[in-house]
């Protein structure tokens, strides 16, 4: 799945530790919806995890996170299609197909080998592929993440805009494909510097 990749990328190239998590399948009888794929991430430079985190996370509170299980919620494993990124409407249905109680709970039910290892709760982070530019939708959608337990969302934009920035056409990152990608994108000047993330909207 690209976007794991991309995902797994975005948190090593800001000094976390990456493993896959596992998932601990829960007993259901719903129809469930395909489990998310989960990340755990280690930031060995962060003390603790800061519960005063908003729900909206960008790059720069990544230094705020010491130990985090992030599920990801993608283009490739989700109804999601380009016209949601022009449409607050369809990314509210889109959200409500996909987002479950018991499909969150049980991506987050997830065992890493830093599980046991005394460095303390594990926030629960969702990436999404967008986010709606409405207010009043967007606050309605929060209160829903944070319902099911939801510490906090990246989008895709945030991370696809930090890995650009940080790619350097003149620089190899070998056995790295994601930023090897990147790297020549910018190098064929096919993408422009993406500007500070404080002045986009999702």
């Amino acid at each position: 799945m690209v976007e794991q990749d991309l995902i797994g990328a975005y948190f090593e190239s800001n000094g976390f530790l990456v493993r896959q998590a596992t998932i601990a399948t829960l007993a259901t009888t719903k129809k469930k919806l395909n489990p998310l794929p989960v990340l755990a991430v280690m930031n060995p430079r962060a003390t603790s995890n800061d519960l005063a985190l908003n729900t909206r996370l960008y790059s720069a509170d990544l230094a705020k996170i010491r130990f985090a299980s992030v599920a990801i919620l993608g283009w490739g494993n989700s109804s999601f299609s380009p016209a949601s990124l022009s449409s607050d409407a369809q990314l509210i249905k889109y959200f409500k197909q996909e987002i479950d109680e018991s499909r969150i709970k049980e991506c987050f039910s997830t065992k890493s080998e830093w599980s046991d290892a005394g460095i303390g709760d594990s926030l629960r982070i969702l990436v999404v592929p967008a986010l709606p530019s409405s207010i009043e939708r967007l606050t309605k959608l929060y209160q829903m993440f944070e319902g099911l337990e939801v510490d906090g969302v990246l989008t895709m934009r945030s991370i696809l805009e930090n890995l650009l920035r940080q790619s350097q056409p003149a620089k190899s990152y070998e056995g790295r494909e994601v930023l090897q990608l990147l790297r020549l994108v910018k190098a064929y000047g096919l993408s422009k510097d993406p500007q500070l993330e404080i002045f986009q909207e999702d």
